[in-house]
């Protein structure tokens, strides 16, 4: 009674090796077969696109990481190959038709947003990285009113005295004979106008020496680690989780990220201890919309994040695009510079927005065909596609 039985079904004992090899056997069969699947019966395997990325979404870790080339560019070449619809993983796609983004992003389509791209930038509870279509609809519902065309012509005032703060430095190189970094130039002024309308106040990064100042340099630092970021998370777990000291002893694009991240917290920080501040400026500020609604520290903290470096970037590139394009074509020049002067004669008058945006030379500058290839225009993954 008081004895165990033992029975032997017969079936065989197998050691620790004979376990692994069996489970790593499966493992390679289940990797083939998903392959095989990837390749001839998934909804996707009609499109063209290389074959290792139909496979495989390491094709992408392989090109970015390893060998190090810009996707962008990558996806240049591809659609030149394969046409205007390319594959790139098993359940993506990438369109270099412009006309398609409304057909994606119609108001009917309420897509949630892939974890694996919106999670990379360390901004999960801002409008950008919330991933439902209902939370990133809420956010996006109380910034709206922000960016209005009434609300962006009400804080033009602003706009100007950045760019007339720009137009001194610019000025104050070209009389000391020093060349300026019109690259950098435009970030520190899209900065300087952002934080000034979270913060309502800047970091007057315009009055930096050759506009070389740390959270514009941080935060060009820092793309190169979220790279890294979307192909291997647990990178980003051990970066955002392990002391800021270490981070920045163990990579030092993620040292742009660390300050960056001090930078900002220290601003979100006195703006929540000083919340007076937002009522002293004449015009609306994005921390002022937040508070009032609630919206708690960390969401605050991400949603500045992802409007700092968003802002930044697309300000920053779209003015230097712009301006090399006017400076390089002598035609284009000569004709803005016509129509300017005509609307603008008197240098100290400055005219509104409203009055430039009349302008049709200037709101409708012929630069050269330059597709926008954006290697996140891409099509819903596979269970996003599939009826529930």
């Amino acid at each position: 009674m008081g004895s165990w039985a033992t029975c032997n079904l017969g079936l065989p004992s197998l050691s620790v090796s004979q376990t692994f090899a069996t489970a790593l056997a499966a493992w390679l069969i289940w990797k083939v077969a998903r392959g095989v699947y990837n390749v001839y019966f998934h909804p996707l395997s009609r499109f063209p696109g290389p074959a290792a990325a139909k496979v495989t979404q390491w094709w992408t870790t392989y090109v970015e990481i390893f060998k190090q080339q810009s996707m962008v560019k990558v996806l240049v070449e591809l659609h030149k190959i394969h046409g205007d619809i390319v594959r790139i993983s098993p359940n993506e796609l990438h369109f270099s038709r412009p006309a398609v983004y409304h057909e994606i992003y119609s108001k009917n389509a309420r897509w949630d947003k892939p974890k694996q791209l919106y999670h990379n930038f360390d901004a999960d509870q801002s409008s950008f990285g919330y991933l439902g279509y209902r939370e990133a609809k809420e956010r996006k519902d109380m910034l709206n009113p922000l960016f209005s065309r009434r609300a962006i012509v009400s804080i033009q005032c602003l706009v100007q005295e950045k760019l007339d703060l720009l137009c001194a430095a610019l000025q104050r190189q070209c009389e000391a004979g020093k060349s300026s970094d019109l690259f950098l130039g435009f970030r520190c002024f899209a900065v300087d106008t952002i934080t000034a309308l979270c913060f309502a106040r800047s970091i007057n990064a315009i009055e930096a020496l050759d506009f070389r100042v740390p959270i514009v340099e941080d935060m060009e630092a820092a793309m190169a680690t979220f790279v890294m970021f979307r192909h291997f998370s647990i990178v980003k777990w051990l970066t955002l989780n392990c002391p800021p000291w270490l981070s920045v002893r163990l990579n030092l694009y993620i040292a742009g990220l660390v300050e960056l991240q001090f930078l900002l917290a220290e601003e979100v920080v006195s703006v929540i201890a000083s919340p007076w501040v937002l009522e002293e400026v004449e015009h609306p500020t994005i921390f002022h919309q937040l508070l009032s609604r609630g919206v708690p520290w960390q969401s605050l903290f991400d949603e500045v994040g992802a409007l700092l470096f968003g802002g930044t970037n697309t300000v920053g590139n779209s003015l230097m695009i712009g301006t090399f394009h006017i400076i390089e074509n002598q035609e284009i020049y000569n004709n803005l510079k016509r129509e300017l002067l005509s609307a603008w004669p008197v240098l100290e008058l400055k005219p509104k927005y409203e009055e430039l945006e009349r302008l049709p030379y200037l709101v409708t500058l012929p630069f050269p065909h330059c597709s926008s290839h954006n290697p996140h225009n891409r099509a819903p993954n596979e269970s996003s596609l599939t009826p529930p």
